[in-house]
């Protein structure tokens, strides 16, 4: 699915936020002082998500954001998820890191990163997206998936920080990181799972916007994932401690994810060239879907 290519400034700032992002990344790899001030493991964790950074999102942000700025809505989408995974990640690197050399740098990503998404926005064909994916996308089971990440996330978060609370002392995560807060439990609890919760919502209730923000959230969360595949290996190289299961989880979750989000794309397509070949063009209002035919698509 395209969109009339429009020329897009706001796509320009993707060559910005790919030099930043890999000048932070090579910097934290290659540069020693940058995580001179940190524990070994918040060092672990950085270089952990250097490297996804480095050599997964600066291709796949540079690739989407050149095939979105000549129209393609499914790369705007992917480009979308890339910018929130990078707002989510700098926020952490802007308030988390140790003031060093890169700090302006680190500001600089996590504002254009910022200010590029909320001004591509109102460019996003919602009702075009909706029409493309509404019939055949596997609505119910990427609600359900964005619900059960959600709630076994905060689970996991909230039973840490609230036995901390209840006990009158601080998070062993917060202590080994020698950080004011866990940044990471922040931007959960605050962002990304009242959004998942929300997508989630509105996918059920077939909402144009749910079907815009299912893939968008879909892309953050497969980075997400390779990224918390990468930690682990970090630690695990440093001598902190390896979790072989977990590497294997976060990496089958993100695989699994990546799949998922294939078939949501792959599914449009099939929906566009339907409508090619049924003389109706994509994005128009559709006719009112049979009953049966819903039940036929499962979803």
């Amino acid at each position: 699915m395209t969109t009339d290519r429009a020329h897009d400034p706001i796509l320009w700032s993707t060559i910005a936020v790919v030099v930043l992002v890999a000048v932070t990344a090579a910097a934290g790899l290659y540069w020693p002082a940058t995580y001179t001030r940190e524990t070994p493991l918040s060092r672990a964790a950085g270089y952990g998500s250097d490297v996804v950074d480095l050599f997964l999102v600066v291709p796949v942000l540079l690739i989407s954001g050149v095939r979105a700025y000549r129209g393609s809505v499914p790369a705007r989408l992917v480009w979308l998820g890339t910018q929130g995974y990078l707002l989510y990640n700098f926020v952490i690197y802007a308030f988390g890191v140790h003031f060093n050399s890169l700090f302006l740098v680190y500001c600089a990503t996590l504002g254009i990163c910022l200010y590029a998404t909320v001004f591509s926005l109102p460019s996003l064909p919602l009702e075009r997206v909706a029409q493309t994916y509404r019939l055949r996308a596997p609505r119910k089971t990427i609600a359900i998936m964005l619900l059960v990440l959600a709630v076994s996330t905060a689970v996991f978060d909230l039973r840490e920080d609230i036995a901390a609370i209840l006990a009158g002392t601080v998070p062993q995560a917060v202590i080994a990181a020698n950080q004011p807060v866990n940044f990471a439990h922040v931007l959960d609890l605050v962002f990304l799972l009242p959004a998942l919760a929300i997508t989630a919502t509105l996918l059920l209730r077939r909402r144009a916007s749910g079907y815009a923000l299912a893939p968008v959230l879909l892309t953050l969360l497969v980075i997400m994932n390779v990224e918390l595949a990468s930690i682990m290996v970090e630690l695990g190289r440093w001598g902190l401690g390896m979790s072989l299961p977990m590497i294997v989880f976060f990496a089958a979750l993100g695989m699994g994810l990546t799949v998922l989000l294939g078939v949501y794309f792959s599914r449009g397509r099939r929906a566009v060239v339907a409508g090619v070949a049924s003389g109706t063009e994509v994005g128009m209002p559709p006719t009112e879907e049979p009953a049966e035919d819903a039940e036929v698509h499962g979803e």
